[in-house]
């Protein structure tokens, strides 16, 4: 669990309004560290800093971006003169759904793209190499999905973009860790979240079909338990992702875009 002595006293929690997101702010005020929590909705981010501030008596500041937006590198480098960051949660998302590549915009997967690989390539530098320059220890989450293990019909763009999550931290972890720099990747499962609910996924279906979907409370703390020490956690445990990943490629992308038929209640074909 990241403290003030180790990383600094400022959490940067991205996506932090609600779901995974919301329960990382929650631990980590529960240690004392001030937060700022950024998502795009003002209603529900409002609402997540009363209430923390309000449990936990820590500060903590709202801002209202969409992490697609132009402007990006400003925005890092508004954040970094005003807050003391030393950790940071990167769990952005977005209401993906499922669907044929083909058949929806190509903007829609442009702007998976642009929040899954772009946005977390660009804090993870900005923010770690300015954490770098001054000697000091930093830490990084990011958030991915089950769904990047390998390629999954349905949601094509969508698993790509998480699978660069994974390996984008792998090599993180493997560069930085001597310098006193924690990269995480924190593979999340089904995990019933309100973006999960909104993204179109039965959990009375995904009940029937043997997938039980799991507490955003539990992913926030198991990723947590794990920073400093691995450069991948999988929420599902390491047990189950190594027997999917020992599957033959196709044989695991068939599974997974079935898995994703059924949670989505749409033909697989």
């Amino acid at each position: 669990m990241p403290n003030a002595s180790k990383y600094g006293p400022v959490a940067l929690i991205l996506g932090g309004s609600e779901g995974i997101g919301r329960q990382f702010a929650e631990q980590i005020a529960a240690k004392g560290l001030d937060l700022v929590l950024v998502a795009r909705g003002g209603g529900p981010l409002e609402s997540a800093a009363r209430e923390i501030r309000l449990a936990h008596g820590v500060n903590v500041v709202t801002l209202t971006r969409d992490l697609t937006a132009a402007g990006l590198e400003e925005f890092i480098d508004g954040v970094l003169g005003a807050h003391d960051i030393g950790f940071t949660v990167y769990n952005a998302g977005a209401t993906h759904g499922v669907g044929g590549f083909l058949d929806a915009p190509l903007a829609k997967a442009t702007n998976l793209v642009q929040l899954n690989c772009t946005g977390p390539l660009t804090f993870a530098h900005k923010l770690l190499g300015a954490r770098r320059a001054r000697k000091r220890r930093a830490g990084l989450i990011v958030v991915s999905s089950m769904s990047g293990v390998c390629g999954s019909g349905l949601v094509a763009t969508y698993a790509a973009a998480k699978a660069f999550e994974i390996a984008l931290c792998e090599g993180l972890h493997w560069e930085l860790s001597g310098e006193g720099i924690d990269v995480l990747c924190a593979v999340a499962g089904l995990t019933d979240t309100p973006a999960m609910r909104r993204s179109g996924v039965s959990f009375t279906a995904a009940a029937a079909a043997g997938y039980v979907a799991m507490d955003a409370a539990e992913v926030a703390r198991g990723a947590l338990s794990q920073l400093g020490k691995a450069a991948v956690w999988y929420a599902v445990g390491q047990q189950t992702a190594d027997a999917m990943r020992a599957l033959p490629r196709g044989q695991l992308t068939e599974a997974m875009s079935a898995a994703s038929a059924a949670l989505f209640q749409v033909r697989a074909r």
